[in-house]
């Protein structure tokens, strides 16, 4: 356990400069200027120590958590000395929303660049996505189910956005968020790695998901070669210009009465398609989990 003795000073003073520099960070120019970002809540830290420990600035831990956090406390101080203790107080200025645990870390704690194309991958489009939770649960889904990367279009929040990184889970952390200023860049990315731009439509002529599930399952389908999924905006789902750039639109089979599928749960359905297809077994089995 992590004695007292061992910690830096206790910071105590809610309107200190070094608090209000990093609640700051909630804010993308704050971001920008500063070439910093805030990460909130003990997943999100614990994978930017575990993933990404030489981006790592500062840590903040709420003092009744000390000694009941060790682990995460032993790997952090393993990558900075300043793995700070703070009082309640601060540690609500800092960040309401982090469960008593945040840091600070170097943007390049997120990987930009796409990885070299591999036959058979799984990639995913957001296009215009605004809201952070969403944009959030989509990487992190899209890291659970085996895809190797996501592209952003201009216009979708900004990746480093502490609520974006919390609803990851830390998943930014682990694969590459690359940007594009339009969705026609972004396909003329996919075409270029030969890889197929799937769109999500109920619209008439698109292909039912199920049955392209079961196809690449007995033989092969569209989900059985490289392909992208792209997800458009919460509110209005992909434009009609953004459908015409699809290779193929999708339509996912519904039963019950709601009209249509929030775009994460949308996301969840066609990814976790995408990976039975593949068939690639993880090199550590697991049973998904459903820890927040």
């Amino acid at each position: 356990m992590s004695s007292f003795a061992e910690r830096l000073p206790i910071l105590d003073n809610p309107r200190a400069d070094r608090v209000r520099r990093v609640s700051g960070l909630v804010g993308r120019s704050a971001r920008i200027r500063s070439g910093l970002m805030l990460v909130e809540g003990p997943q999100a830290v614990r994978e930017l120590v575990r993933h990404r420990p030489r981006t790592l600035r500062d840590v903040y831990v709420r003092e009744d958590l000390w000694d009941s956090s060790p682990e995460l406390i032993a790997s952090a101080r393993a990558a900075t000395r300043w793995v700070h203790p703070v009082s309640q107080a601060v540690s609500a200025a800092l960040s309401s929303d982090a469960q008593g645990v945040c840091a600070v870390a170097s943007l390049d704690a997120l990987r930009r660049e796409l990885p070299d194309a591999e036959v058979g991958e799984t990639l995913v489009v957001i296009a215009q996505g605004r809201d952070p939770g969403n944009v959030g649960t989509i990487i992190r889904t899209a890291d659970a189910f085996g895809a190797r990367a996501v592209i952003a279009v201009a216009g979708t929040v900004d990746a480093a956005s502490p609520k974006v990184v919390r609803s990851s889970a830390g998943s930014v952390f682990h694969l590459p968020v690359c940007l594009v200023p339009s969705f026609a860049e972004a396909r003329d990315l996919i075409h270029g790695r030969g890889a197929a731009l799937l769109g999500t439509s109920g619209g008439s002529g698109s292909l039912d998901l199920a049955d392209l599930l079961v196809e690449g399952i007995s033989s092969r389908s569209r989900l059985s070669q490289s392909h992208a999924w792209a997800f458009g905006n919460e509110a209005r789902g992909l434009s009609a210009e953004e459908m015409r750039a699809c290779d193929g639109l999708v339509a996912i089979p519904m039963t019950g009465r709601a009209e249509s599928l929030n775009v994460a749960s949308a996301a969840a359905t066609c990814l976790f398609a995408s990976q039975t297809v593949r068939g690639r077994t993880p090199s550590r089995p697991r049973v998904g989990g459903l820890r927040d």
